[in-house]
């Protein structure tokens, strides 16, 4: 019975990280305003981890290298602040989800 309790508990928390590393809209979904950059609303709208100050301005990958450096946007974009477009909120969202999935085990 033990073992079962076990087996079942480890089940359902691995079964929520995969839930919660999961939960982040598209990139397409996340870009409200359709211009292939996300702005600090839309950006923590999409991660509420990604704690900016909502200036509604356009998000460089400097930004976020700031505040979540464990994002590993390659050292280019971050030089020359790239705007997050689809491949760095890619890249942001697997930060993230790596991260939640290793909290919760």
């Amino acid at each position: 019975m033990k073992k079962s309790l076990l087996i079942a508990s480890t089940l359902l928390l691995t079964a929520s990280g995969f839930v919660a590393a999961d939960h982040h809209p598209s990139f397409s979904e996340a870009d409200t305003n359709n211009d292939g950059a996300l702005d600090s609303e839309e950006l923590t709208s999409a991660v509420p981890q990604v704690e900016l100050e909502a200036s509604g301005s356009i998000v460089t990958t400097a930004d976020v290298k700031r505040v979540a450096p464990e994002v590993a946007f390659s050292d280019e974009d971050v030089v020359n602040s790239e705007p997050i477009g689809e491949k760095q909120y890619a890249q942001i969202v697997e930060a993230f989800a790596d991260m939640e999935s290793t909290s919760s085990v």
